[in-house]
């Protein structure tokens, strides 16, 4: 399989902001997505690939979404393992975080 690549900076931010503005700034995760109010700065925004580039996924807009550092830390992925130990530090995931693990 070839690898896909990543937009340049300067696009991958327009991504990133336009991503941000059609979510209204809110996670889109399981843990965000039923609390009022929800919203998150776009500094502060993880736009997430529903199905990763390694995997086959594309920086299409359907196939990208809005989560907060939480949400994000705590999805099934492979390629998030190495956010654990630092959103563990911050405490953004709690001790259990395994039992939260969702997959999406």
């Amino acid at each position: 399989m070839a690898w896909a690549k990543r937009q340049p900076p300067a696009l991958w931010g327009e991504t990133r902001k336009q991503i941000w503005q059609r979510d209204q700034g809110r996670c889109q995760g399981p843990y965000c997505q039923h609390q009022l109010p929800n919203s998150l700065s776009l500094k502060n925004a993880h736009i997430d690939h529903i199905l990763e580039v390694s995997k086959g996924g594309s920086d299409a807009d359907s196939n990208l979404r809005t989560l907060c550092r939480r949400c994000h830390c705590l999805r099934s992925s492979i390629a998030h393992q190495g956010m654990i130990s630092a959103a563990l530090r911050d405490d953004v995931i709690p001790p259990n975080w395994r039992t939260l693990v969702w997959e999406g």
